[in-house]
């Protein structure tokens, strides 16, 4: 891999790329409704010459390139969050109560300087790139429709990447692991019923508060007592709901919490022991318990190989120093996930915080405030790895 060459690709399209990064931040817009954003990104693929199709508010393009090869795809998110904006940014959101603090600005902005890069090389070029511009990776996941629709099809992409920036690490940093890299994500919901009556004369109802202060305690020793202590799960009720007077027994109790695990077999055995816990506790309440389990993503599993190719080239772009490799999954979801479950492929992380800043605002809040430099380190990994996969290193 020409090193001194990419850097070079990189920074002639850095500043270009920070203004992309800019115009998106103004725009920020919530899952399968980002159609400024869609028509922004369509608008400079158009200019880049590079072919794209739309549906809904994603798009996809296809550069293909002039020799035989390979096929690689990159996933960008493109929505935004529902978070306030602070004054002060000369780039601030014009779009008052929703903000990129996420990131994804950067991401579609790397995306898009990425193409703008690849398409300068198409006639040496092997092979072929995709790129994937995803909304709803924030709320309901656009991946997987994407996916369910053949957007890794025709033509057959042979492995996909994607990254996300990182406040806690420094700027210049790139982390992964093969395996498991972030925990699948559901939602599961207990509507506990009891007998409402007079609080005075309990002996005549069931006590459906009682009942689920029970449950809950019966649940959070699932993830001590049932799972190993070398398995990650978390188990976290956020939503009691219940009640209508002090002096009346309450006849129905809803809990709403989230379920994260590491590898689909502890995800089923959890499901399951939810659903015996509360159903068997409830009936010895004298009341019915009802479980809904709604399932989020799956977790995201990064493929060995192509993980390995992720830590390989940021060692080589920024050196061994730079790289870190993650020693355990996040409980975080990640709807990428949909993308390499049958395809190879791998997700990774940027830092994008000076090291001197340390420790930053986490990702999701109004203080989020990334490091620019980042899109560099993202231009040229997203680079390397395109003309590793697609065979046309030797030509960088």
């Amino acid at each position: 891999m020409n090193v001194e060459k990419i850097r070079a690709l990189a920074a002639g399209v850095y500043p270009w790329a920070v203004d992309v990064r800019r115009a998106l931040h103004r725009i920020p817009e919530p899952g399968f409704e980002e159609f400024k954003t869609q028509r922004l990104i369509c608008d400079t693929l158009g200019a880049l010459g590079i072919p794209y199709e739309t549906k809904r508010t994603w798009v996809v393009a296809h550069l293909e390139g002039a020799q035989p090869g390979r096929v690689v795809g990159f996933r960008a998110d493109i929505d935004a969050l529902p978070v306030a904006e602070p004054l002060g940014c000369a780039f601030r959101s014009e779009h008052e109560g929703w903000m990129h603090a996420c990131g994804h600005d950067a991401h579609t902005a790397i995306q898009l300087g990425v193409a703008k890069i690849l398409a300068s090389m198409k006639g040496s070029l092997r092979g072929g790139v995709k790129f994937f511009f995803q909304p709803a990776e924030e709320t309901e996941g656009g991946a997987k429709p994407m996916v369910e629709a053949g957007v890794l099809e025709n033509p057959h992409v042979d492995a996909c990447y994607g990254l996300h920036l990182q406040s806690r690490l420094p700027l210049g940093a790139v982390e992964t692991r093969g395996g498991t890299l972030n925990a699948s994500t559901d939602d599961v919901i207990l509507d506990i019923r009891g007998r409402g009556g007079h609080a005075a004369y309990p002996e005549n109802s069931v006590d459906a508060i009682v009942c689920a202060a029970h449950i809950i305690t019966a649940l959070q020793t699932l993830v001590s007592r049932n799972v190993s202590p070398l398995s990650s799960a978390v188990l976290s009720f956020g939503v009691l709901e219940g009640g209508r007077a002090p002096n009346v027994v309450c006849e129905h109790v809803r809990l709403k919490g989230t379920l994260r695990t590491a590898d689909p077999e502890l995800r089923a055995m959890l499901q399951r022991r939810i659903r015996e816990v509360a159903s068997g506790i409830a009936s010895a309440f004298g009341g019915s318990a009802e479980i809904t389990i709604i399932e989020g993503y799956s977790a995201l599993v990064n493929h060995p190989r192509e993980a390995k190719l992720v830590l390989d080239t940021a060692a080589a772009l920024f050196g061994a120093e730079s790289v870190i490799l993650k020693e355990s999954p996040s409980m975080g979801g990640e709807d990428f996930s949909y993308f390499i479950e049958n395809t190879p492929g791998a997700f990774y992380h940027i830092g994008c915080t000076p090291r001197e800043d340390l420790p930053a605002p986490a990702l999701h809040s109004p203080l989020f405030h990334p490091d620019e430099r980042c899109i560099l380190t993202g231009l040229m990994m997203q680079t390397a790895l395109a003309l590793l996969e697609t065979g046309t290193e030797d030509e960088a």
